[in-house]
């Protein structure tokens, strides 16, 4: 308890910076490129080109400073050091069997990723080492951390069984989270401030969410393209979200908006908000880790 209390107090510290005028980034990835959009100044930069393979999602390590990408076609994870003064450059994290999702456990210091066709989650240390498989299931596509209450989301994508599932960090509890029926999700994202689970249908373009407990799921949105929505990113009652060549920028409130914040030549797979502001990795380096017992297993 202790330990969930920590993290929810370092998301109230990233929450607060929100409303005062922190500068974000929005990082985008096609085949092959993962490109910034500084979402002030609209300025475009492209970080990464000729990776050889579509990148479907992205997580960052705020505490390192890093960016962290499965290449589904080369089969493996990399990361690259970001932002830098320097030419970016890419550093092998480790091989995986046609890795799609990927997430970062800031409070461990491990990466999770999911492998597409063989249904295997694993963890592993941000350098790579220590790698061990928490789970095997169904084929898998989109994934998502609860870091605050300490729960792993993935989605099933199968020809006879479309669910959104969850397990605890250590692989135990596993359960079906959500029945999808015939949607196809390929994307996932937590709002921890707001409570919610959000996710994207590949082929119809809902926008969908729900509870963290998996009540009150909804339609959100409904996106104008059909068989390229991807990838998701939900912060603070707002969800990025790649349809197609573009990213829509959706807020939820009493009336729910949405507008085009980037359109890119190419289709655009993965989605993420990078916070500018270094306050909160510089915070979360100095907080003491406090375990409880569940916590404890997790590292076992």
């Amino acid at each position: 308890m202790k330990c969930k209390l920590l993290v929810l107090s370092e998301l109230v510290i990233v929450f607060c910076l929100i409303g005062q005028g922190v500068q974000f980034k929005l990082i985008v990835s096609t085949r092959g490129k993962i490109t910034e959009v500084n979402l002030q100044t609209k300025a475009v930069t492209h970080l990464l080109t000729n990776l050889g393979s579509e990148i479907n999602s992205m997580d960052y390590d705020y505490k390192n400073g890093y960016i962290y990408f499965p290449r589904y076609s080369k089969n493996d994870i990399l990361r690259f050091r970001y932002p830098s003064n320097y030419t970016y450059q890419t550093e092998n994290v480790t091989i995986a069997n046609n890795p799609i999702g990927i997430a970062i456990d800031p409070l461990y210091n491990h990466v999770y990723w999911i492998e597409r066709y063989t249904g295997k989650l694993y963890q592993c240390n941000m350098d790579g080492s220590n790698q061990f498989l928490i789970l095997q299931d169904d084929p898998m596509f989109a994934l998502t951390l609860d870091i605050a209450n300490r729960w792993v989301y993935y989605s099933i994508i199968d020809t006879t069984n479309n669910v959104i599932r969850r397990a605890r960090l250590n692989g135990t509890e596993i359960k079906t989270f959500t029945d999808v029926h015939t949607q196809t999700v390929s994307g996932l994202s937590i709002d921890s401030n707001e409570g919610h689970i959000y996710w994207m249908e590949y082929i119809t373009g809902d926008l969908m969410s729900s509870n963290i407990n998996g009540t009150a799921v909804k339609q959100v949105f409904m996106t104008s393209t059909t068989n390229t929505n991807r990838g998701i990113h939900a912060y603070n009652s707002i969800i990025y979200c790649s349809n197609g060549n573009q990213v829509q920028k959706v807020t939820v409130s009493s009336v729910v908006t949405a507008n085009v914040i980037y359109t890119d030549k190419e289709q655009i797979y993965g989605v993420f908000i990078y916070n500018e502001n270094t306050f909160n990795k510089q915070k979360m380096q100095r907080s003491p880790v406090r375990m409880d017992a569940t916590d404890k297993r997790e590292l076992q």
